[in-house]
């Protein structure tokens, strides 16, 4: 309708409702009371003639003066249509989804109901309908990753189905842009998370054929006797198989309960080893056992199968006769030790180190520049790991057989034996020892690295914003308090502020301290050529209290450096680079340009000291130079907006503080929280996948560790029952017995774990540095620093502790029982 003819103004009565009423709508309108806000509503009934009730928007209303009530008529070009202003909405939330376009769109619209349109309104049109626009709203909570590409496909569907059967249509709001980054991000995320599991499957896996391999071990006798009476091949294969199947079966209901109970607590995950991972702390994560999650469970349960099936398949093969051949032959080295596969698996990683320390840098071999996202940057080193302990393996007969040779002029005949047996039988020992090694190295470098992470964390995002809580504050102009083009008597021209002092910050609950920092533009000219940097304008007394410092920022404290600024109100500290290009001295004079907001001044300074970083600035922003604020003020002729820098209580939110700082009459313009950046970093889909899915991994290798060392201990024993018998006949004490297998256990765990140790800490030591990657000037500053994570290596060598004694306890109760007439006998045992 083309334009607005009113013909009965204040015809009707309009009656203001109450604040209480006022989001009450008429029903014939249609309108959503949780997204639109009827503030004037025509409640007089309407007139048995035709009139189209219409809502206008607040905007329209006070624009064009229009009110509640009044009837106008609308002048088309086929129709004049009578209307009445039922009401006056405004949206009471515009970025509410309920708006699918923005409500200023429907500024100059007339709304009305569906029943008053097609009853009133299009009788009298000759095209009553220009443009439907139809909306849905769906719910979400059941999408999943998995169904993203099929749902992009079914909305391409219905795009295309519905613009062959109506032209010109189009689809201006869809979930297809969400659905299609929604799942190209959970691909990449569990492509990722795939790719850095592969130690954690790798250990599982070697841990189930070590085991498996026990357990056929165990009963390669009774294999060998029930090949000579007869039952073939297949049979004792089946048997396995029958086994495995019920085990499975049993293992994959568990597992898929246990496997929630993880995917929960990977949610919690902060750090390494972040003890609120049981603590339950945080919004859970809502589980959901997908149909990938039953196959992975499957896939597990037919490696497993598989892995006691091969041993079975292997030992099935051999009658009493070939049993005995056979086992004579386990004297033998490995395979991979017979052919140096063990040497040539060194070459892989130590190119790695290569490539990196001339790339200097381990994203481009990922092509990622974020460490969650590249699994490369956990995958060589733990490579590196694995080859030299398997290096290792090679070395330790001849190390037992050296030791061995020494413990022969000691007394005592413990030592001796169980130093012998480990040099000659190293090869039962081999799986256990490996087993061991690679999840103490690989626990190892997960802890440091991720203590060098978090703590990297803390420094670049404290670096960035200086110190707790940076506000960025505005004071009050003078020339706003005059009038235009009449300065005060006196004034000097240019702006000038007024401020509140900075000690009102202290009196809002949370603040402990608090420090005004001034940027400005300074500009030198040194030899005829000018170079541009920033200035630091900063509170010398209460900056040390509150800014975020790292020893290796500088040669001395932040203390320190102050003390400088203290000495001599001109002194100022600047860059050491900058200083070493132009051979400045402490001591020398030093001219800047400084400006801010449109002011410019020539200040002198004096050289009192050299930086490398300082908080808040980055090496591509130019030469830096730190100086007193008050001096800078004083010689800018007054004061200008500055920002301030607050220690404050973890205890008390930040938006409690900035809203006390507010209260206090305080302008704050922007406000950035330290604490609230890093947990936004540390919530991150990618870092909390890695984080929980190590610390995950590293707790289900302890255990299976454990569980590994227990069954070889028991297996071991049962193997060698017929020795130990004799040699308790030959007169050893079941003390020196036990201390003969507890020897064992102890040099086993304690070189597993010294090896594992010292092969973690080299591998943080080579690798972590390389870990810095990103995209932008915060990425490389502050430089990392590496830090080995000895306090969570007590957790560690705790637990493998608890399983020294555990495997002790166990071996001296089966001493215990052991009856000798069953061990000293003629002829074999089954």
């Amino acid at each position: 309708l083309g334009s607005w003819t009113q013909i009965n103004a204040g015809g009707r009565r309009s009656e203001e409702r109450s604040e209480a009423d006022e989001c009450e709508l008429e029903e014939a309108l249609g309108a959503d009371p949780n997204s639109i806000c009827v503030i004037s509503v025509n409640q007089r009934p309407i007139n048995q003639r035709p009139i189209l009730p219409v809502l206008i928007s607040q905007a329209m209303a006070e624009q064009a003066g229009l009110q509640v009530g009044e009837e106008y008529l609308l002048v088309g070009q086929n129709a004049d249509v009578p209307a009445l202003i039922a009401g006056v909405w405004r949206p009471l939330n515009p970025a509410d989804p309920f708006w699918f376009y923005q409500p200023r769109a429907f500024d100059e619209a007339l709304l009305t109901s569906e029943g008053a349109f097609f009853g009133i309104l299009a009788p009298q049109l000759a095209r009553p309908v220009d443009t439907a626009v139809w909306y849905q709203i769906y719910d979400g909570e059941r999408v999943r990753a998995a169904d993203a590409t099929r749902l992009l496909e079914r909305v391409a569907t219905a795009e295309i189905r519905v613009t062959a059967l109506l032209d010109n249509t189009t689809l201006d709001a869809s979930p297809a842009t969400a659905l299609a980054a929604y799942g190209r991000a959970a691909r990449a995320l569990t492509l990722n998370l795939t790719l850095f599991s592969l130690p954690l499957i790798g250990l599982i896996l070697y841990f189930m054929i070590q085991v498996a391999g026990m357990v056929v071990q165990r009963s390669q006798a009774e294999i060998a006797v029930l090949r000579s009476r007869g039952m073939t091949r297949g049979q004792v294969v089946s048997l396995y198989l029958l086994e495995g199947g019920l085990l499975g079966v049993v293992g994959l209901a568990g597992g898929l309960a246990l496997g929630r109970w993880l995917a929960a607590i990977m949610g919690r995950a902060r750090s390494f080893l972040d003890p609120a991972l049981l603590s339950g702390d945080g919004e859970p994560l809502l589980i959901v056992l997908s149909p990938t999650a039953w196959q992975y469970g499957l896939l597990g349960v037919g490696l497993a199968i598989l892995a006691l099936a091969l041993p079975a398949l292997a030992a099935s093969g051999h009658t009493i006769v070939t049993f005995k051949w056979e086992r004579a032959r386990s004297l033998l080295a490995p395979v991979w030790q017979r052919y140096y596969l063990d040497i040539f698996l060194l070459a892989p990683p130590f190119y790695g180190w290569y490539q990196l320390r001339q790339q200097g840098t381990i994203a481009l071999l990922g092509g990622g520049r974020d460490p969650f996202a590249n699994p490369l940057l956990f995958l060589t080193p733990i490579l590196f790991c694995f080859a030299l302990a398997l290096l290792f393996v090679r070395f330790f007969p001849w190390l037992m057989s050296g030791l061995a040779w020494l413990a022969q002029w000691l007394p005592g005949a413990t030592p001796l034996l169980t130093l012998r047996q480990l040099a000659r039988s190293a090869g039962q020992y081999t799986g256990p020892l490996l087993l061991l090694m690679l999840t103490v190295s690989l626990a190892i470098f997960s802890a440091s690295m991720a203590v060098t992470l978090d703590n990297h964390l803390h420094d670049q995002v404290y670096y960035q914003v200086g110190a707790d809580l940076n506000l960025a504050e505005l004071g009050e102009s003078v020339e706003e308090q005059e009038t235009p083009g009449q300065p005060p008597s006196g004034a000097p021209e240019g702006p000038r502020w007024l401020f509140l002092p900075v000690s009102e910050h202290l009196e809002v609950p949370g603040v402990q301290a608090a420090a005004r920092v001034g940027e400005f533009s300074g500009v030198t000219n040194i030899g005829g050529r000018q170079q541009n940097g920033r200035l630091l304008g900063v509170d010398r007394l209460e900056l040390s209290q509150v800014a975020f410092f790292r020893a290796d920022f500088a040669d001395e404290s932040l203390g320190g450096l102050m003390n400088r600024l203290a000495v001599n109100q001109t002194n100022l500290l600047v860059s050491r680079d900058f200083m070493n290009r132009n051979a400045l001295q402490v001591g020398d004079p030093l001219r800047l340009t400084v400006g801010t907001s449109g002011e410019f001044s020539q200040i002198e300074f004096t050289v009192a000291g050299a930086v490398d970083l300082f908080p808040n600035h980055y090496p591509q922003d130019g030469p830096l130079f730190v100086g007193n604020l008050e001096y800078i003020f004083e010689n800018l002729g007054g004061m200008f907006p500055y920002n301030v820098w607050l220690a404050t209580d973890p205890a008390v939110p930040s938006e409690a503080i900035i809203s006390g700082v507010r209260q206090r009459g305080l302008t704050v313009v922007t406000a950035v929280d330290a604490r609230q950046r890093i947990l936004q970093q540390q919530s991150r889909p990618e870092r909390q996948g890695v984080f929980g899915l190590l610390s995950v991994g590293f707790l289900a290798a302890a255990v299976l560790t454990v569980l590994g060392f227990l069954v070889y201990a028991v297996v071991s024993f049962q193997r060698r029952f017929i020795e130990l018998g004799m040699l308790r006949a030959v007169g050893l004490s079941v003390w020196q017995m036990a201390a003969f297998l507890a020897g064992e256990q102890a040099i086993l765990i304690l070189t597993g774990m010294g090896l594992g140790a010292g092969l973690g800490v080299w591998a943080g030591h080579i690798f972590i540095p390389f870990l810095q990657v990103g995209e932008g000037r915060a990425a490389l500053t502050p430089p990392f620093i590496v830090q080995i994570a000895w306090e969570r290596m007590g957790i560690i060598f705790g637990i493998f502790g608890v399983m020294f004694v555990t495997a002790v306890l166990v071996l001296i109760i089966l001493l215990l029982r052991m009856r000798l007439f069953e061990a000293v006998k003629l002829g074999e045992t089954a």
